[in-house]
């Protein structure tokens, strides 16, 4: 599914601003039912087709393609994974993880809050199916060829990918139809809410203030927020649910203004992840 199928059918388009609420979460319901089902696009990682199809596109454009750089979130966990291989009359083979040892145990790539395990390869690589195996199918998050001619990006908590590079591998990027891309530029905001979803939240965090209740009827679906204010030192409770999902948050802030952005914070971050965002 592209993000310019779920923009169609809620009568909007993708920008270089757009989130993934822009277009799933429109002011008002569409006809029909979403194109698209789950929980929204991936984090953190291109969809490994994707990947397959810009490691093509990126081939021609680094005269170093059989020696790349990649690096791999070491937050999935693979590098605990074992796995039992048992057959009748024999005791059971304890198999090793899906990422080889040279790997786990050779340097790491340290950035502010995340470390990764650096491989290399050619740029076909960045699916790494030759460092898993058949058990898992996954994209590198950051890769990047040994002339440092381009640079591809996957932040985990973010659903697209940045590429930088020349102006004429951009330009063949964008004009290549397989891949779902847009313009951007350095000083693009990383991210954006759009206004209907800003006065969905101003007038709940205004309710919740007043009243202690709140409702959010969106176009795809409500929440119920009940907010317990702070107390001198004791702290405030804000409850929130939506679609036999709930959250419990705690707030801190007495003054009305910083208790209003709290809450602001949390009613938006709900109301996003109804469409995964």
């Amino acid at each position: 599914m592209r993000w310019r199928d779920v923009a169609a059918w809620g009568g909007g388009s993708v920008d270089r601003g757009t989130q993934f609420h822009s277009i799933a979460l429109p002011p008002r319901r569409p006809a029909g039912e979403p194109p698209w089902r789950g929980q929204g696009p991936l984090l953190g990682t291109p969809h490994p087709p994707d990947a397959a199809v810009l490691a093509e596109i990126l081939r021609p454009a680094t005269t170093t393609p059989e020696r790349c750089f990649f690096c791999l979130w070491d937050g999935y966990g693979w590098e605990h994974e074992t796995s039992v291989l048992t057959r009748r009359g024999e005791p059971p083979v304890r198999l090793p993880g899906p990422i080889p040892e040279r790997v786990l145990t050779g340097p790491r790539v340290r950035l502010p809050r995340r470390d990764y395990l650096l491989y290399t390869g050619p740029v076909e690589a960045v699916v790494a199916t030759g460092l898993l195996g058949d058990r898992h199918l996954q994209a590198a998050n950051l890769w990047w060829p040994a002339d440092r001619a381009w640079c591809v990006t996957s932040e985990i908590d973010l659903a697209w990918t940045y590429v930088g590079g020349t102006a004429a591998a951009i330009d063949r990027l964008l004009g290549d139809g397989r891949i779902e891309a847009v313009p951007a530029a350095a000083a693009d905001p990383l991210t954006r809410v759009e206004e209907w979803v800003q006065r969905w939240v101003d007038e709940a965090a205004e309710a919740l203030l007043a009243t202690g209740q709140a409702t959010i009827t969106t176009s795809m679906g409500s929440l119920e927020a009940i907010l317990e204010r702070p107390r001198g030192r004791r702290p405030g409770r804000l409850r929130i649910r939506s679609d036999g999902r709930s959250a419990d948050t705690t707030v801190r802030h007495a003054g009305r203004e910083g208790l209003r952005r709290s809450v602001s914070v949390h009613l938006t971050r709900a109301v996003i992840e109804l469409v995964g965002g």
